[in-house]
């Protein structure tokens, strides 16, 4: 894999402000960065359905042009404040997930910007970001508009599963490069009802095994990391857990799908809205 991090550039704030974050995470592991742009046309939603945009040679050539221009203003921002790493960009015709996927193949991590959800806690995670969430070959940062101060935490939700595992491994490495806490996350509920006692007594069966789950997950991570590692066990739902955790933290690492049965804290649904809806970059590792 080339020692070097993607990012997806629109001339948005969030797209920015994801160059921006980009920069300083390959300072801190002293690699290149590239940026990627596109200049296609998204096809036109109308009453008859799905359908290209036609343009022609000129018009192409002036999206091109005005494409690369706001990426060369961008990148050269970005050159100043870290002058020491390698930068280069790119301008695409194809569409922006199809590149970016293809670019994943061969990167660290793939950054890209997000509008957040703000104080509604809305879903507004792009449909371009929806993909490459889904076939990036690299974990994934989704950064919002906006990033707060650090305060030297990292979140990571855990759930027991492989792809849980694989986000533990990667909070924990960048716990250790950033010299920053860890915070290991689990929230977890009991989905069924029945008379009281059944249902308190699954309720306890479930409690127990969320407890274990977040125990192994925390002494795994205190094993392996000299900083300080603590935990965070919660009833209730996932995505609000996350989205509360990620208000207090400056980086949240989810695993793409997490294991069936109970409610768990990694399903797919789950990673997309907290990486949608997260107030600090969120990491989605595969």
């Amino acid at each position: 894999m080339n020692d070097r991090l993607i990012v997806g550039f629109d001339g948005s704030e969030a797209s920015r402000s994801a160059l921006r974050w980009a920069g300083n995470a390959a300072a801190l592991r002293n690699c290149a960065v590239r940026v990627v742009s596109s200049y296609s046309v998204p096809p036109i939603v109308d009453y008859y359905g799905v359908g290209p945009v036609v343009i022609d040679a000129a018009q192409s050539t002036a999206l091109r042009d005005a494409c690369s221009a706001a990426l060369h203003e961008a990148v050269t921002e970005e050159v100043k404040a870290h002058p020491a790493l390698g930068f280069d960009y790119r301008v695409e015709s194809a569409s922006p997930a199809d590149v970016l996927i293809a670019e994943s193949a061969n990167a660290r991590l793939l950054v890209v910007g997000s509008n957040g959800a703000g104080p509604t806690r809305s879903f507004l995670l792009g449909s371009v970001n929806y993909d490459v969430l889904h076939a990036s070959e690299c974990p994934v940062a989704v950064v919002p508009a906006t990033v707060r101060p650090q305060v030297g935490r990292i979140a990571v939700a855990i759930d027991g599963s492989k792809a849980a595992c694989r986000a533990l491994d990667w909070a924990i490495a960048e716990a250790d490069r950033r010299d920053a806490d860890l915070l290991v996350v689990h929230a977890w509920q009991y989905p069924y009802e029945s008379t009281a006692e059944r249902f308190e007594r699954g309720r306890d069966i479930a409690h127990v095994d969320a407890a274990t789950v977040i125990e192994e997950a925390t002494r795994k991570a205190a094993e392996r990391r000299a900083g300080v590692v603590d935990s965070h066990l919660v009833e209730g739902s996932a995505v609000d857990v996350l989205l509360d955790v990620a208000d207090r933290v400056d980086l949240v690492v989810v695993g793409s799908r997490g294991r069936g049965g109970f409610k768990s804290m990694l399903l797919g649904s789950v990673a997309i809205s907290v990486a949608g809806g997260a107030s600090c970059p969120v990491i989605v590792v595969r």
